[in-house]
């Protein structure tokens, strides 16, 4: 990679943060205040980034298009959805899909269910490895050194009582989940959410794909769905056919 467009990615990541001013940009870059508004104007000219009325620098609309038209040609997220959504309505919680993608496990799509809590997550945002039923069920399907790749460079870091931190017991979790066919969340990132997790069904084991129901503990007084986990591995299997993935 160059050094401009490496620096460029730099800007992007940076502003991904939080919006800056270009003496800010500036410091972090290592340049003169000039020599950093010479970078991000082609930027701003693209659409890639805006300045706002506080004269900081923001990430620009026309990233939003590029990131949906990307997601949009994705033919796991194309042949997905309406299986998702069929998901989310038979069951009446949130759906996602996740998806491996240069060794993240990434949220490629996310149907809202019925109750009125949102959750952290968000669409191109990167899964806790550790903690999200979705990602579980990628890793333990996924073949062993790909696992274990992920896993050696993985920090377990602790968001709840019931985080698993210690990489040892959460590889014995993992080897649990592929006995039981299925992952679950108990609260392991946020308190109130509870996640069970299904991996696409793929026989190469080279899919890394998974789909996941969330449901709020504070939402427990809607009517109970009769066996979710039937539904959703009946969605995987659905959509595994639908790309013609050789099935386990």
């Amino acid at each position: 990679m160059s050094k401009t467009v490496a620096k460029a990615v730099h800007v992007l990541d940076s502003l991904a943060a939080a919006p800056k001013t270009i003496a800010e940009l500036a410091r972090e870059l290592g340049v003169h205040s000039s020599s950093a508004l010479r970078m991000v104007q082609p930027l701003a000219d693209g659409g890639l980034i805006a300045r706002g009325p506080d004269n900081r620098y923001r990430l620009g609309l026309r990233l939003a298009e590029l990131g949906q038209q990307v997601l949009d040609e994705m033919d796991l997220r194309v042949v997905a959805r309406p299986h998702l959504i069929a998901l989310a309505e038979a069951t009446r919680s949130t759906v996602h899909l996740a998806q491996l993608v240069d060794d993240q496990i990434v949220y490629v799509d996310k149907i809202e269910g019925a109750t009125t809590i949102r959750t952290w997550s968000r669409i191109g945002r990167a899964v806790p490895l550790h903690t999200a039923a979705a990602s579980k069920a990628i890793l333990a399907a996924l073949p062993a050194p790909d696992r274990d790749r992920l896993l050696d460079a993985h920090t377990f870091t602790r968001f709840t009582e019931r985080t698993i931190t210690d990489p040892a017991e959460f590889r014995e979790h993992l080897e649990a989940v592929e006995r039981a066919g299925y992952a679950t969340d108990q609260a392991e990132f946020e308190p109130l959410v509870r996640c069970t997790g299904v991996a696409i069904p793929d026989a190469t084991g080279r899919l890394g794909a998974a789909i996941s129901l969330t449901a709020v503990r504070a939402a427990a007084d809607r009517p109970a769905v009769d066996n979710p986990l039937r539904r959703m591995r009946e969605a995987a299997n659905a959509i595994a056919t639908a790309l013609g993935r050789p099935l386990h």
